[in-house]
């Protein structure tokens, strides 16, 4: 019946291990990091945007990082811009050094991402030398949102660029100059958005931060879209940007599915300059949507069914251990009835060897009678020896309870 039980217990371990192993084994499947655009010809003076893009169309990425390199003698990195990231977090706030000509970053995508060439960051390098100038991953990182960590990158982009002499523009002829003076433009700058809220709920404010020249008037437009009404509600504010050139727009609580923010600078003269590039802010719902319900509960299951696992699995290993305990149990058992067994008999034997001892010593002692003292002996050592067996035998059944 024991070597019942156990051959039992084994098997339920050993299939318990193997479903077990089965159901939480995964393929980890593949991201790669690229960098758009890959090649193109260029002039010294000129600039040229690089994004750092990602690819996972197979399984959901959550952070990225990496290291770059790129050709310091050729090329100046003069701005890294977070405008349209992926990452909502950053672990390691994106920085450069131009003097040994690398990059930095490391960032978290909170909601996850799969797809292709999704923007990390955006790098502006200003051409200032003729060659060929290379822009390359040292070492780079995309992990799954699998709740592991699993570094699933399996690819890694690089950059080329034909840097050529900066093009010799013809000189225009400066008409004379006559009694009325001609109007002088002046161009000012557009705006740059740099970093803005990816995830904003219903009642909250977002920011969003942007670039400009220093001490200028910042004109912020937002249009928000009721998404039950489809009414658009309309909002303008003047900023101005701070000594190095940063503004910061904070809005009023939002009410809106959706708004859609632009920027233009003015300058002391009121020359205003071109409008930027609308940027989309998202705002959820209070209430919790119907596509975000099966999302949590695969979170939370990604969670409580690895915990529920280990309890069943440490359940099993109790009762493989009790089992032990009650089998080592039974052996002593058996040898403590053994023992006994072995005691009693012994005495028995002892008993008998006294018996017979007295039996002697009385024929000896046949023709004169024994005396007191000698019959106390007698008496007092059967007595002595039942007294020892009784209690040896005593110790041994208190063992075997």
């Amino acid at each position: 019946m024991l070597l019942s039980t156990k051959k039992i217990s084994t098997k339920i371990i050993f299939y318990f291990s193997f479903v077990f192993l089965l159901f939480f084994s995964h393929t980890a499947l593949a991201a790669s990091l690229n960098l758009s655009p890959s090649s193109g010809s260029y002039n010294v003076g000129d600039i040229i945007n690089v994004r750092i893009v990602l690819s996972s169309s197979d399984q959901s990425a959550n952070a990225v990082s990496g290291a770059l390199s790129f050709s310091k003698d050729l090329l100046t990195l003069t701005s890294l811009s977070k405008s349209n990231s992926l990452v909502s977090l950053w672990a390691t706030e994106p920085s450069y050094s131009n003097t040994s000509g690398t990059i930095n970053a490391e960032g978290v995508i909170l909601n996850g991402f799969t797809g292709s060439n999704g923007t990390i960051l955006t790098l502006s390098f200003k051409v200032k030398a003729v060659g060929t100038a290379n822009i390359e991953f040292t070492s780079s990182s995309v992990l799954a949102n699998d709740g592991q960590g699993t570094n699933i990158l399996t690819g890694m982009g690089q950059a080329s660029f034909n840097l050529s002499p900066a093009s010799v523009k013809p000189v225009k002829e400066v008409p004379a100059p006559t009694l009325a003076p001609e109007s002088i433009v002046v161009k000012v700058l557009t705006p740059i958005f740099t970093d803005y809220s990816k995830d904003t709920k219903e009642g909250e404010f977002f920011v969003v931060k942007g670039f400009a020249e220093p001490v200028t008037d910042i004109l912020i437009t937002s249009d928000g879209v009721v998404a039950s009404t489809d009414e658009i509600v309309h909002e303008s504010k003047t900023l101005k940007s701070d000594d190095s050139g940063v503004f910061v727009y904070v809005s009023e609580r939002a009410t809106s599915s959706m708004y859609m923010i632009t920027a233009q600078a003015r300058n002391k003269d009121g020359v205003l300059s071109e409008k930027t590039l609308p940027i989309k802010i998202s705002v959820s719902s209070l209430s919790v949507s119907k596509t975000s319900v099966p999302v949590n509960i695969m979170n939370t299951l990604s969670i409580t069914i690895p915990i529920i696992g280990l309890i069943i699995l440490l359940i099993l290993l109790m009762i493989w251990g009790w089992y032990r305990i009650l089998h080592y149990r039974e052996q002593m058992r058996k040898k403590l009835m053994d023992t006994r067994n072995l005691v009693s008999k012994s005495f028995d034997i002892l008993d008998e060897d006294v018996r017979e001892e007295v039996k002697i010593f009385k024929k000896i002692k046949a023709l004169q009678s024994l005396t007191p003292d000698e019959r106390l002996f007698i008496n007092q050592f059967k007595k002595d020896i039942e007294a020892a067996e009784k209690i040896i035998l005593d110790k041994v059944s208190s063992s075997l309870v």
